[in-house]
């Protein structure tokens, strides 16, 4: 049984006609149709019936078939990627906090695991990453999405955990010595947040207009450094995703102060290609999931 044979099957299924299936293979319909011939000779069944005129469908034993020759041509395109594996770039985007918190440890497993891959790195919003994956210019990247409901059939994603969004201050700022606070308390206060933009930061502005808190100081820094910078500095107080700060809470820079009403934790997902190979593919899962 050749190849070319369980391809014309699975482009006449794929397109819905055999002359939608030939152009796709730039062969004529008449060699598809020998093709199609060719493989229910080998396999003794009708693959196709025509019904109303020249639309045609599986026959039953055709539709039993279709999964296992799908999974098959599957297989052997995984195998050819992981030949081509050993040549190929492959860019990750991510958003710029996460870049400097995830990244290094991620790219410590992909190099130990892929060592003739080059990784390249680029930094980008949700909104470009998730462009740059349909238009095949990246391979996976970190994104937030408030849910997956509107992308599931385009992108393929796998959500790899719930953010904790936690509020920190200066170790002498009087919340360091305080219990839990109320929202209300933050009326008082310099609040330094990241780009207005950025999906946490909405989150964050609706969860205080929730508690009734709708003046209050701001001032907005699209840098994550500076933003912790000033805080240690004592110069506002922030709200920030726990793994962007765990280093400064257990060196005891900044402190986390506790909220009678907590935020909502930011989903974290991995968006990729879906031609990705599959080891690829299940080793970053992995590494994401351990490293939050």
């Amino acid at each position: 049984m050749e190849l070319k044979y369980i391809e014309a099957f699975l482009k006449i299924v794929e397109k819905g006609s055999f002359s939608a299936a030939a152009n796709d293979l730039n062969i004529t319909q008449p060699t598809i149709s020998i093709r199609i011939q060719h493989l229910e000779d080998q396999l003794n069944t009708k693959l196709f019936k025509r019904v109303s005129g020249r639309k045609i469908m599986l026959t039953s034993e055709g539709e039993k078939i279709y999964p296992y020759f799908k999974e098959a041509c599957h297989l052997i395109e995984e195998g050819c990627n992981a030949l081509s594996n050993r040549t190929k770039k492959v860019t990750i985007s991510c958003p710029n906090h996460m870049g400097v918190e995830v990244l290094p440890e991620l790219l410590k497993v992909l190099y130990a695991e892929f060592p003739t891959i080059d990784f390249e790195v680029k930094i980008a919003t949700t909104d470009e990453s998730l462009k740059a994956i349909r238009n095949g210019e990246i391979e996976f990247a970190f994104a937030y999405l408030e849910s997956e409901d509107q992308y599931i059939d385009e992108i393929n994603m796998v959500k790899i955990s719930n953010e904790i969004n936690t509020l920190v201050c200066a170790p002498d700022h009087s919340f360091a010595k305080r219990g839990h606070i109320a929202a209300s308390d933050l009326i008082q206060e310099r609040l330094i947040v990241y780009n207005r933009d950025f999906s946490t930061t909405k989150l964050i502005e609706q969860y205080l207009l929730n508690q009734g808190v709708k003046n209050y100081k701001t001032v907005e820094i699209n840098n994550v450094g500076w933003i912790k910078m000033m805080v240690r500095k004592g110069l506002g107080v922030a709200f920030l995703q726990k793994m962007i700060v765990n280093d400064e809470l257990k060196s005891e820079k900044l402190v986390e102060v506790p909220l009678l009403e907590p935020l909502t934790p930011t989903p974290i997902y991995l968006i990729f290609k879906k031609n990705i190979a599959k080891d690829l593919r299940q080793t970053v899962i992995k590494a994401a999931e351990n490293l939050m």
